[in-house]
């Protein structure tokens, strides 16, 4: 009898062990089933950007590029607003009716737009100059800024040299990241014996007339992070380089259009650096108050090799060392 009981005991054992190896297996398909369902998720993510020029196009590309490389699978809705804050508000409203898993905003008018559009969707911006005076600190809004350090490409310029004394900042009036570089440029202009002549427009057919104008009266063209004067670097090129006047940009993607020299930001980069922010909030479930806006401290010598040849400038040995050189691309 005591046999019997004995057997009954261990075969009762035998087969709670095998329940319990049959539910780790089943937790351990639950789980690998778990993970692998969030590997293969697509997200949804819109792309808003205010017009579309080389430096904000580049920002895209490395935005994406960057999701890709951190294995995120995504459907893009890129949409561009044409210059028209209207176009991008329907855009910002778009997305929030589609229920976006995150919005990549490309320049402040759009990110502005989003922003005021939802406070729960995730945004992520690029080429914002100063997103505090914008109104971009918000809990679910963050990204990568353009504010360049104005007074580097001060520097570049008197090294190159020694007689500039006037020098012209073309800007649009009603665009606040432009302003904004205006009163940081008129602070520092001093200090290397410069006097800032501003000339403002606010449409691209103003242009050729305050090009004109704004030539006869320095020595230097310095060009701002400025949609519409990005948009308008190959007429201004132009224009300038006829005129043997040299053209300093805040940024390398105007060179592409025949702008002389940079010692800027690489837009590529920088949507790079706010895409990479994106996927951690996509794939490790960060929030975006949880990551600080960037401001990209990687600056770059850049010169247009053509129009250093059509102005016939010798450039310093230490210039020539540390400079990238960028053909004008084809019209």
């Amino acid at each position: 009898m005591k046999k019997i009981m004995f057997l009954v005991m261990m075969l009762s054992l035998i087969l709670i062990g095998c329940g319990d190896k049959k539910e780790e297996a089943k937790t351990g398909t639950d789980t690998a089933n778990t993970e692998t369902k969030a590997d293969d998720k697509v997200y949804k993510i819109g792309i808003t950007q205010i017009v579309s020029h080389q430096a904000l196009d580049k920002a895209r590309e490395g935005f994406k590029d960057a999701l890709e490389e951190a294995g995120i699978k995504a459907e893009y809705d890129e949409q561009n607003a044409q210059g028209d804050v209207t176009i991008a508000n329907t855009i910002a409203n778009k997305f929030v009716t589609d229920k976006v898993d995150l919005v990549f905003a490309i320049a402040t008018p759009t990110a502005q737009a989003v922003s005021n559009a939802t406070s729960d969707t995730p945004i992520l911006f690029s080429a914002v100059t100063d997103p505090e005076a914008a109104g971009l600190v918000k809990p679910n809004v963050t990204g990568s800024s353009d504010k360049v350090d104005i007074e580097q490409q001060l520097a570049l310029l008197r090294e190159i040299s020694k007689d500039a004394k006037k020098i012209g900042f073309l800007y649009n009036s009603s665009e606040e990241n432009s302003l904004v570089q205006l009163e940081e440029i008129k602070k520092v202009a001093g200090k290397y014996d410069f006097e800032i002549v501003e000339q403002g427009i606010s449409s691209a057919n103003e242009l050729p007339q305050a090009i004109d104008k704004m030539l006869t009266q320095v020595d230097a063209l310095y060009l701002p992070t400025d949609n519409l004067i990005s948009s308008s670097s190959a007429l201004i090129a132009e224009k300038a380089n006829a005129a043997k006047i040299m053209t300093f940009a805040a940024e390398s993607g105007m060179l592409e259009n025949g702008i002389f020299i940079t010692k800027g930001i690489d837009y590529y980069q920088l949507g790079k650096e706010a895409g990479k922010m994106a996927a951690e909030i996509l794939k490790d479930g960060k929030k975006p108050s949880d990551l600080p806006y960037k401001i990209s401290e990687t600056v770059e010598i850049a010169v247009n090799k053509q129009t250093l040849e059509q102005l016939g400038i010798k450039l310093p040995e230490d210039v020539m060392s540390k400079a990238k050189f960028i053909e004008t691309k084809a019209k």
